[in-house]
C-alpha cells in the first residue's frame, strides 16, 4: 500500500506543479480579459513595443528570404544572431510559428501560461530529488512560479525559459557533488540557459558558483577530514567535476554566445563604466518588495522584485532564527544572501550582474534568484515545521511589525497601510496553521490549507501586479486586440501589395507607427529600430542624416529630408496623409492610408567618389553635410539645401548667457522666436541643435507643432511652404525654467537640383538583388574607378566579392559600408556570416563530441575502480 500511494504521489506532485500555475494563470486571464479570454493584448511595456516585432521578424526567417544572422528590417541593416541571443532563442517561440501575426498576443500569451506550468514543474522536481517527493512541494513550486520577478517582467517572456532551467541547473550541481562526478543534467541545462537568453544565463552561471559552495560545504558533513590524503580525493573530485563541467557547458553554447559577444562591441552603453561604491538605493528599503501586491507597475525605476510568498517570507526567518539548521549552514546561506543583495546595492557589483553593462530601464534583473533562493531554503525549514517554536513565531513576528511601521513611517513609495495589513494576514494565517499543525488529528487538513493560502497569495498578487500595466484599460483603444490587429492586417496587406508589383530590393517608410519596430513585425525593409543591441554606428549614421537618434534607438518618425530619403533607397512612404511636400506621387490608397512613389530612391548600392571614404560629419551642419554627401556623387550642379537669409532672434522672458537661456518670470510665457521673409516657393526644413533634452513647444506662425527636443521629437523637421513676402514666425517655448539652445538650421529644399543630383548619382548602373538577407548579389557598370557603396551600416563580417575576389571592407560617409570598384562591368556578391558564429560552432561541435565521449569514460573509470 505505501509503495502504490508512493507511485501515486510521484506521478500526482509533478503533474500538479504544471497544471496549477496553468489553471491559475488561465483564471487571471480570463478576469484580466486577456485575449484569447476577452479583448486586451497581453502586449505591456517592452513586450508591446519591442519584444512581439522581434517573434514576428524570427517568424520571418522560417517564411521568406530573411535569415538569422542579418537583417534589413533593422534600422538599415544589422547584425541579428546577436539580438536573437538575447531576445529568440527562447525554443518555445517554434509554438509561435503555427500562430498568424496578427494574433500573436493571443499566442504568446498561451506560451507563456505552458511555460509557467514548466516553471512550477521544474522547481518542483529540484524540491523533490533533495527532499523526496511530498505534497507539501507544491506550496513552494507554486510560489516559484509566481515570484514577484515574474509577474513584474512578464513583458520579458526572453526570460521565462531561463527561470525554468534554473532548479534544473542547481539540480545538476546538486547532482555533481553527491555523484563526485559529471552530470549530464548540469552540462545541458546550462548550456540551454546561455543559449535561451545569454544576459541571463550569464547570471546563472554566477549564482552557480554560489550554490555550489553552498551544496558543497553543507552537505560535507565530514569536512573536517579535508587536509588528510584521502579526504583531498574524495573532496576535489567533486570541485573538478564542477570546473571541466561548467566549461563544456558555456562551450556547448558558444555558437550563439561568441555572436551575443562579438554583436555587443558596437554598443554606447559598455564603453566608459565607472567603478563606483555608490548605493543605488535606501538598502533599508530591499526587503519591501517582499510583501504581498507591492509593484505598482513600474520596472524600470523601482526596488528589486523579490516577492516570493508570505508563507516563504515567515519560513526564511525561521530557517535563521530556528535550532534545526547548523551554524555553519547559516553562515553560508547568509553570505548568499549578502552577496545577492549587495549585487542590488553596490553600483559596481550591479553593473557587474549585467554584464558589465548599466541595465537600460529595468534594473536589479538578477533579482528572480534572491526569489529562488528564499523559496529553497525556506523548504528546507518548512519540511521540519514540527520544530517550529513559539519563540520563533515571536520573533518573526516582532520582524514583521517593525519593519511594516518602519516601511510606513518613511511612507515607502511599495509598501502602504494596504500592503502591511494583507501580508500580515496571510502571515497570522500560516501563524495558525503552524500551531494547528502540533494537533495531528488535523495534519491532513493543514497541508492543502497552506497550499490554498499561497494559491490565494500568489494568485491576488499576479492579478494585482499584471493589471497595473494597464491602469486605463477600459478606455485605451491602443491596448485592445483589435487595435493590434488592425494594424497588423492593414500595414500587411499594404505591403504585400507592393511586393507583388515591385520585386526590386528597396525600403519602404511610414509616417505612422505602431512601434519603431514595425518593418521587424510586418517584413519590410526600413529604417527604424528600437533595441538594447543596436550599434552606435548604425544610430550615429542616421542621426546624421536628420533622422532621431535618441542613443537608444533611431527611426523615420516624421522622417526627414527628400534627400536622406533617396540616399537610403526609401522608395515608397505609407502616411496616414493624402499629399506630401515631399516630390513624391500618390499611387496606392487601402482604407485611411495612402503609398507614395519616391522616383529618385537610390538602389541600395551606388557608386560615390573617392572623397565619401573621408567624408565626416564634424565641421557641418544637418543640411550641409547632405549637400557635401550629394556632391560625393559626382553632382555639380545647384546646392540641394540653401540656408534661409535674414533670420532674426529675438527672446522674451529670457535671459541668454551663451547657449543657455533662463525663464525670467516663471508665471509668464517665455520663447525665443526667429523670423524672416520668405523669398523662395521651395519647401522649408528646420533643425535646431542642444546639449539634450528638455520639454519645448513649437509655434510657426500661430500654429502649434509637436513638441521639440523629446526623446521622439528632435529631429529634422518640416517648416512648411509659405508665400513669397510672407512673415514666418518660429517660436520655441521653453517649458522649464532653463533651456539650451546651441544652433538653428532653416533650409529650402530645391526640388530641381534633387532631380539633378539623381540624373548624376545613376550614371553608373547598379543592380542589387536579395537571395537572403545574408546573400546578396549584383551587377554594376562604372565609367571610371570609383567606390561602391553599400547603403547599410559599415560592418567587417561583410564578406564583399568583386568579380569573384575578396575585396576589403572599407568604410564611407563615416557609416556605410564600401569597397573600391574598378572601371567597367562587375558582378558582386555580398555574404555575411558573423564572426561569432565561425569561431563558435567549431567550439560547440567539439565541446558536443566531449559531451559524447563521459559515458565512456565514466565507463572506464568505473571498471578500473
Amino acid at each position: 500500500m505505501k509503495r502504490f500511494l508512493y507511485e501515486k504521489r510521484r506521478i500526482l506532485c509533478p503533474l500538479s506543479a504544471f497544471i496549477i500555475p496553468v489553471a491559475v494563470m488561465v483564471f487571471i486571464s480570463i478576469l484580466s480579459g486577456f485575449y484569447p479570454f476577452g479583448h486586451t493584448s497581453i502586449l505591456m511595456a517592452d513586450m508591446r513595443y519591442q519584444f512581439v516585432d522581434y517573434f514576428g521578424y524570427m517568424k520571418q526567417i522560417f517564411f521568406s528570404n530573411d535569415t538569422y544572422f542579418y537583417s534589413f528590417s533593422k534600422t538599415f541593416g544589422g547584425d541579428m544572431a546577436g539580438l536573437a541571443a538575447y531576445y529568440c532563442n527562447n525554443p518555445f517561440l517554434v509554438f509561435l510559428l503555427f500562430v498568424p501575426n496578427d494574433l500573436l498576443p493571443g499566442g504568446i500569451l498561451i506560451m507563456m501560461i505552458v511555460m509557467l506550468g514548466l516553471i512550477g514543474l521544474s522547481f518542483n522536481i529540484f524540491l523533490t530529488e533533495i527532499y523526496g517527493s511530498r505534497y507539501t512541494t507544491l506550496i513552494f513550486s507554486t510560489a516559484y512560479a509566481f515570484m514577484g520577478y515574474l509577474m513584474g517582467y512578464f513583458n520579458c517572456v526572453q526570460y521565462f525559459f531561463n527561470i525554468m532551467i534554473l532548479p534544473l541547473v542547481m539540480l545538476g550541481i546538486y547532482r555533481t557533488i553527491k555523484q563526485e562526478r559529471p552530470s549530464y543534467l548540469y552540462i545541458i541545462s546550462q548550456a540551454l540557459s546561455i543559449f535561451s537568453c545569454y544576459y541571463i544565463g550569464y547570471m546563472i552561471c554566477i549564482f552557480s558558483v554560489c550554490f555550489f559552495i553552498y551544496i558543497y560545504f553543507t552537505e560535507n558533513t565530514d569536512i573536517r577530514h579535508l587536509f588528510d590524503i584521502k579526504g583531498i580525493k574524495r573532496h576535489i573530485r567533486p570541485v573538478i567535476a564542477f570546473i571541466w563541467t561548467s566549461i563544456l557547458g558555456v562551450s556547448l553554447s558558444a555558437v550563439s554566445l561568441l555572436c551575443a559577444v562579438i554583436s555587443l562591441r558596437g554598443q554606447s552603453s559598455r564603453k566608459h563604466i565607472p567603478l563606483s561604491i555608490k548605493g543605488n538605493f535606501n538598502i533599508t528599503e530591499v526587503f519591501s518588495g517582499m510583501y504581498s501586491t507591492a509593484f505598482k507597475g513600474n520596472v524600470s525605476d523601482g526596488l528589486p522584485l523579490i516577492y516570493s510568498g508570505a508563507v516563504a517570507f515567515i519560513f526564511i526567518i525561521f530557517f535563521f532564527f530556528g535550532r534545526t539548521v547548523s551554524r555553519r549552514e547559516k553562515i553560508i546561506s547568509g553570505s548568499v544572501f549578502l552577496f545577492l543583495i549587495l549585487g542590488f546595492y553596490v553600483d559596481f557589483l550591479n553593473v557587474f550582474w549585467h554584464g558589465f553593462s548599466y541595465p537600460i530601464g529595468f534594473p536589479y534583473r538578477e533579482s528572480f534568484l534572491f526569489s529562488f533562493w528564499v523559496l529553497f531554503l525556506a523548504y528546507k525549514c518548512f519540511v521540519n515545521i514540527e520544530d517550529i517554536s513559539n519563540k520563533q513565531i515571536i520573533i518573526t513576528s516582532l520582524i514583521y511589525v517593525i519593519y511594516s511601521l518602519y516601511m510606513c513611517v518613511i511612507l515607502n513609495e511599495n509598501v502602504g497601510i494596504r500592503q502591511v495589513i494583507i501580508t500580515g494576514v496571510y502571515i497570522i494565517i500560516s501563524f495558525i496553521l503552524i500551531l494547528l499543525y502540533r494537533k495531528k488529528e488535523l495534519f491532513d487538513l493543514i497541508m492543502p490549507a497552506f497550499l490554498f493560502l499561497t494559491l490565494f497569495d500568489v494568485s491576488y498578487n499576479a492579478y494585482i501586479s499584471l493589471n497595473a500595466y494597464f491602469p486605463d484599460k477600459e478606455n485605451d483603444r491602443d491596448i485592445t486586440i483589435e487595435a493590434f490587429k488592425d494594424f497588423v492586417d492593414e500595414t500587411s496587406a499594404i505591403v504585400g501589395h507592393l511586393k507583388e508589383e515591385d520585386k526590386d530590393l528597396y525600403r519602404i517608410e511610414k509616417l505612422y507607427r505602431r512601434s519603431n519596430n514595425d518593418a521587424m513585425l510586418i517584413g519590410y525593409n526600413g529604417l527604424s529600430h528600437f533595441s538594447s543591441c543596436e550599434t552606435e554606428l548604425a544610430r550615429r549614421f542616421m542621426g546624421t542624416l536628420g533622422f532621431r537618434d535618441n542613443d537608444n534607438w533611431a527611426f523615420y518618425g516624421e522622417g526627414s529630408t527628400t534627400f536622406a530619403d533617396c540616399l537610403m533607397g526609401m522608395r515608397y512612404m505609407l502616411s496616414q496623409y493624402d499629399e506630401t511636400p515631399k516630390p513624391y506621387s500618390n499611387i496606392y490608397s487601402y482604407n485611411d492610408k495612402n503609398v507614395f512613389y519616391n522616383p529618385y530612391a537610390l538602389p541600395l548600392c551606388f557608386v560615390m567618389d573617392d572623397t565619401a571614404v573621408s567624408l565626416e560629419p564634424s565641421g557641418y551642419g544637418k543640411f550641409s553635410y547632405q549637400n557635401a554627401l550629394a556632391r560625393s556623387f559626382g553632382y555639380d550642379g545647384d546646392d540641394i539645401y540653401r540656408p534661409v537669409a535674414g533670420v532674426e532672434e529675438t527672446q522674451y522672458n529670457l535671459e541668454k548667457n551663451g547657449n543657455t537661456y533662463t525663464v525670467k518670470d516663471k508665471n509668464s510665457e517665455a520663447y525665443i522666436e526667429y523670423s524672416f521673409e520668405n523669398q523662395s516657393d521651395d519647401f522649408m526644413f528646420m533643425y535646431f541643435d542642444a546639449d539634450g533634452l528638455q520639454d519645448t513647444n513649437i509655434v510657426i506662425n500661430g500654429l502649434e507643432k509637436q513638441p521639440y527636443f523629446t526623446s521622439y521629437g528632435w529631429s529634422i523637421r518640416e517648416l512648411g511652404y509659405f508665400p513669397v513676402g510672407e512673415k514666418v514666425n518660429v517660436r520655441i517655448y521653453a517649458l522649464q525654467d532653463e533651456i539650451t539652445l546651441n544652433g538653428y538650421e532653416f533650409c529650402y529644399e530645391d526640388k530641381q537640383a534633387i532631380a539633378a543630383w539623381y540624373e548624376a548619382a545613376t550614371q553608373n548602373e547598379c543592380k542589387l538583388i536579395k537571395q537572403t538577407s545574408s546573400h546578396l548579389t549584383g551587377t554594376v557598370n562604372t565609367k571610371e574607378q570609383q567606390e561602391l557603396v553599400f547603403s547599410f551600416p559599415y560592418d567587417e563580417e561583410w564578406r564583399v566579392y568583386v568579380d569573384g575576389q575578396r575585396a576589403e571592407n572599407k568604410m564611407a560617409a563615416a557609416g556605410l559600408l564600401c569597397v573600391d570598384i574598378g572601371k567597367g562591368t562587375h558582378t558582386i556578391e555580398l555574404k555575411y556570416i558573423p564572426k561569432g558564429f565561425v569561431i563558435g560552432l567549431p567550439v560547440s561541435i567539439m565541446a558536443f563530441l566531449v559531451l559524447l565521449v563521459i559515458p565512456v569514460m565514466q565507463k572506464r573509470r568505473k571498471n578500473v575502480m
